[in-house]
């Protein structure tokens, strides 16, 4: 039995990242953010249980192990930076994708991001938290 062709409006799906760094963001400390969509079921299910800093202690071996199954957008913020709306393309197509924000605080620091539409994201002293969702 043959599997059916995803359809091309699937794959190209596009979320909008709408994102506020507090003036006092990361205790006064830049601020890194991983956005990582994963294509495999298996993968995202290691993933998904993973705090920030775990994300990021173990991010280089998780690139090399899984080069294809893993599109991560990288960025480092600075307490009040004013940021344009980020737009990531073609979500639609991976499984699931995730959000890491390493804070020096305590706390998982992580969240699962839809596919599609726009994510509203302040990110504040201690941790970040997602404003509006899509529905």
């Amino acid at each position: 039995m043959t599997q059916p062709l995803r359809k091309v409006s699937h794959v190209s799906g596009q979320m909008t990242l709408d994102a506020m760094v507090a003036p006092d963001a990361n205790q006064n400390m830049p601020v890194a953010v991983d956005v990582v969509m994963i294509d495999n079921k298996k993968t995202l299910a290691e993933l998904s249980t993973f705090t920030a800093h775990a994300w990021f202690d173990k991010r280089t071996d998780y690139l090399r192990m899984h080069p294809n199954a893993l599109h991560v957008s990288s960025w480092e913020w600075i307490p009040g930076q004013q940021l344009a709306s980020i737009k990531i393309s073609q979500t639609a197509a991976a499984n699931g994708i995730l959000l890491f924000a390493n804070y020096s605080t305590a706390g998982d620091h992580n969240a699962v991001l839809p596919r599609s539409g726009t994510v509203h994201i302040e990110f504040g002293p201690k941790d970040f938290k997602i404003l509006s969702n899509p529905n």
